[in-house]
């Protein structure tokens, strides 16, 4: 039988965010059924070697439509030639249109556009909101003729990428779904890590996540140096990379507090489920975002979680989760609060149940990947 072949548009050179989503959804689709390949604008994949080997191709983009459009045409027209049945398309923002209709051009029969934020992640303040403007009017432009498929990981992504001319009736709300085993408390796991790691006796607030705007490292950091003041056994756990990381390094020596706080960089999915059992509260002061998958992954593994309250209702699945304005006293009150200490309990059951299940989450993008819905 003749694998249904599918495209999935763009992954970066981290495992976090969409690029975290796609090769997810590798790892638990039916590959006698599916095929996936790659595009991506990074110079390079460091675990390109674990896809090439599942029989999957990366497809390296040189240059971007807004930075050499003629380029660009050219070398995703001859990506396209390879024949997909599908193209799904992660999309923070809109630019342009491009890639949407040269699909349609290329006669891909299925086109799938994914909102996944609900802000333009720009440090820049001037170029954010010049590219907010920009996307607003792109927005009005995009019609329900560029694509087959309209999904969104929440309510407020769709909103922010598809306005009303997208009939809300063809918009599919798909939640953020995970392998809830994998996530599930371990207390075994997590005492062999706290030790590893020699956090035995240390209270451990954790995050993951790209050193980026988005993500609101500074102000971790800015809370962590006030709660380590009243808690001395207090250590940060910081997993992920990114282009804001070396600045992120520098506030940390500048404030004295290397020996507190762990840097462990970009983790492996098997990793990370192990490094969440070891935290004893995750943080999360996002700037703007969709509903994150760790924010899935930290619940279900039972872990009291506190984030901006930017994101969205949709985020609490457990009564484990905290929304909280972006002011570092209140952060700081509410971690203090959580060190005093709490029951952790697995929380799986609870999350498979609200609908956030990978198994029928991937039967669903099956159906769709196939045509039948």
């Amino acid at each position: 039988m003749k694998k249904v072949k599918v495209l999935q548009l763009p992954i970066a050179n981290s495992r976090a965010g969409i690029t975290h989503y796609s090769m997810r959804n590798w790892d638990s689709i039916d590959r006698t059924r599916f095929h996936f390949d790659f595009v991506t604008f990074s110079k390079k994949i460091d675990f390109e070697d674990e896809l090439t080997k599942d029989g999957c191709k990366v497809h390296y983009v040189s240059c971007y439509a807004e930075q050499n459009r003629e380029q660009f045409i050219s070398e995703l027209k001859a990506i396209l030639s390879e024949g997909y049945d599908a193209i799904h398309l992660h999309t923070g923002y809109w630019k342009n249109f491009l890639v949407e209709e040269i699909a349609i051009e290329m006669g891909i029969p299925i086109i799938i556009v994914h909102a996944h934020s609900n802000m333009v992640c720009i440090d820049d303040p001037d170029l954010r909101q010049q590219a907010v403007e920009s996307h607003e009017q792109q927005k009005k432009l995009f019609m329900p003729e560029h694509a087959t498929h309209f999904l969104a990981c929440a309510k407020s992504a769709a909103e922010w990428l598809y306005g009303p001319q997208i009939p809300k009736e063809k918009i599919r709300i798909l939640k953020n779904a995970i392998n809830t085993e994998k996530f599930a408390f371990n207390p075994k796991v997590r005492e062999e890590y706290r030790e590893k790691l020699g956090l035995k006796d240390s209270f451990v607030i954790g995050h993951v996540g790209r050193f980026a705007y988005q993500k609101n490292h500074e102000m971790l950091i800015e809370i962590f140096a006030k709660v380590s003041k009243e808690i001395p056994h207090a250590k940060l756990m910081l997993i992920g990379n990114g282009e804001g990381l070396d600045s992120i390094k520098e506030m940390v020596s500048t404030l004295g507090l290397e020996e507190r706080v762990l840097f462990l960089g970009l983790q492996s999915d098997i990793e990370v489920p192990k490094l969440m059992q070891a935290m004893d509260i995750f943080c999360l002061p996002s700037r703007f975002g969709g509903l994150d998958l760790v924010l899935v992954e930290t619940q279900t593994s039972g872990l009291k979680c506190i984030v901006s309250d930017i994101m969205p209702e949709e985020a609490k699945i457990t009564g484990n989760i905290q929304f909280l304005p972006l002011d570092i006293d209140a952060w700081y009150e509410a971690i203090v609060e959580v060190s005093k200490g709490y029951t952790r309990t697995d929380c799986k059951d609870i999350v498979a149940s609200a609908g956030y299940s990978l198994e029928n989450q991937i039967h669903e993008l099956e159906r769709i990947y196939s045509g039948q819905e």
